[in-house]
């Protein structure tokens, strides 16, 4: 019976090993299949995820100074960093042809073969720099209870608006078409109104603050007295007289070259300086550089420069900023590709007030002497000129006539302007004319033809003052003085200052590092 007992228990212990294989089977295949299904529909979510527009407009994947953005809203930073970098470059010839594949993601494409950075890093690293400085400003405006006017509310619906007639003159079914188009394609017009609001509050904030700042005087003018060399203007002719160079490859060693690059501009600053002694006025001068280097000369003005002394180079600037300076001073001085001619003319300190005025303009018709065989020269040309110059004279000369009729007030001449000038700016009124363009962070001028700058400048001129007059660049300007604005010099000083401080309390702001989130997986850069 034991032995019996004993196979039959084997048996059953046999039976049992096998069904507890065949079921730890079972368990493995049901877990293998149940992570199967769990990494599908994790793979389907994110999917899902990154391929909705809702999740990617509402879901926060950046986030700095407490302040969140959502993919959209990082995707229209990346795409506006990557629209003016494209811009900035393409002012450099042949620099256009370095710029990603837009096609492609930028992701997928090496900006640096060496450190491996890919395009998306570096428009990354750009559009990040302008959120976290917006932030910055956004989170200070915040903090003082600033909130938009109404007027600059305004603003971001004329932004939308002009958005909206740029996306009709381009021919985009839709505004939000054209969005998608330039910023990426989550955007819509709720994230991009919300976007400029943002930008808005940041941006007017700053302006805010920097407008707070307040200067008197006296501190206007002793800035620009201490810095009177960088600020003042220096009115000078130059030009220069080439030495002639050999290459490099004709001589056996270095120093051999050197020494012959070193004699070749002993020669031309001799020759310079022969040429100086010859100089006893600015029309010598004039005859000099328009008769040796006729090829970068060829006009009287060609040779003439307005700089301010801070923009001057290092070869010319010493001599043309030194305080014994007087009109008509002349010199040589040695540079690496030969040496200058310099002719000094003025130094202006710029202690004169702007003024402004308003312009009627008849344009004469522009005709190009290329179009003759002959050039300027050519008769057809001066005959074509002429016929040009007659017609913009009858126009100029009936708008005269209404203008005088109707008492010569400025009154008259903006309802003349608005249906007879071919100037665009709104009124035909300039303010802020100097003798000097300046271009400032938040104050510019500018400087108008030579012929309305002697007009407008007369010591003796007042407001209500009128005139037609001839330039020779653009035709008949029937122009009204409208008066006297501040002195440019401390509109200048007042810039320079405003802007340095301006700029300290911006650094003097907190800004914080980027934070990524898990759901960056949504950007699709």
């Amino acid at each position: 019976m034991s032995g019996m007992f004993e196979q039959k228990q084997d048996k059953a212990n046999r039976k049992l090993e096998r069904a507890q294989k065949e079921e730890k089977a079972k368990k493995k295949t049901r877990i293998i299949a149940i992570s199967v299904t769990t990494v599908f529909a994790i793979l389907l979510i994110v999917s899902l995820l990154v391929n909705s527009s809702y999740i990617r407009r509402v879901l926060p994947v950046i986030t700095i100074d407490g302040v969140d953005f959502t993919t959209a809203e990082f995707e229209y930073f990346f795409n506006l960093a990557y629209i003016d970098y494209a811009n900035f470059m393409s002012q450099f010839e042949g620099m256009g042809n370095t710029l990603p594949e837009r096609g492609r993601l930028f992701s997928t494409q090496v900006y640096d073969q060496t450190t491996g950075e890919t395009w998306a890093d570096l428009i990354s690293e750009i559009a990040l720099g302008r959120m976290v400085s917006l932030t910055s400003l956004y989170n200070a405006a915040q903090a003082s209870g600033f909130t938009l006017s109404d007027e600059q509310i305004d603003d971001i619906e004329e932004d939308i608006r002009m958005v909206g007639m740029e996306a009709d003159m381009y021919g985009f079914p839709s505004m939000e078409t054209f969005l998608r188009q330039m910023y990426g394609n989550s955007i819509n017009l709720r994230v991009y109104r919300n976007i400029l609001e943002f930008t808005s509050i940041a941006s007017f904030y700053s302006l805010q603050v920097r407008d707070s700042f307040q200067y008197t005087t006296q501190e206007l003018n002793g800035y620009y007295a201490e810095n009177a060399d960088d600020l003042d203007v220096i009115n000078y002719r130059t030009f220069t007289i080439y030495a002639n160079f050999t290459d490099d490859a004709e001589y056996d060693d270095e120093d051999e070259y050197e020494a012959a690059t070193a004699l070749a501009i002993a020669d031309a600053y001799a020759t310079a300086a022969a040429i100086a002694e010859t100089i006893g006025s600015e029309d010598d001068f004039i005859a000099a550089a328009m008769e040796l280097e006729m090829e970068y000369y060829p006009e009287p003005d060609s040779s003439l420069r307005m700089s301010q002394g801070g923009g001057l180079d290092d070869d010319t600037g010493p001599w043309l900023l030194e305080t014994t300076r007087i009109s008509g001073d002349v010199t040589a001085i040695e540079t690496g590709q030969g040496a200058v001619l310099v002719y000094f003319i003025s130094r202006d300190n710029n202690d004169y007030r702007t003024v402004g005025m308003r312009q009627l303009l008849i344009l004469r018709e522009s005709i190009d002497p290329e179009d003759y065989p002959d050039g300027e020269y050519d008769q057809d040309y001066l005959e074509a000129f002429e016929q040009a110059d007659t017609i913009a004279w009858e126009r100029a000369d009936i708008v005269n006539a209404l203008f005088i009729a109707g008492g010569k007030t400025e009154a008259v001449l903006i309802d003349l302007i608005e249906e007879h000038s071919d100037d665009t700016t709104e009124g035909g009124l300039y303010t802020k004319i100097s003798k000097y363009p300046y271009q400032g962070a938040d104050f510019s001028s500018m400087k108008v033809v030579q012929e309305l700058e002697d007009w407008l400048f007369d010591e003796n001129r007042v407001v209500g003052d009128s005139e037609l007059i001839y330039t020779s660049d653009y035709g008949y300007h029937l122009i009204y003085f409208t008066g006297f604005g501040e002195r440019f010099s401390e509109l200048m000083a007042d810039d320079i200052l405003r802007t340095a401080d301006h700029d300290a309390w911006v650094e003097s702001l907190q800004a914080g590092e980027p934070v990524k989130h898990g759901a960056y997986i949504l950007v699709q850069i």
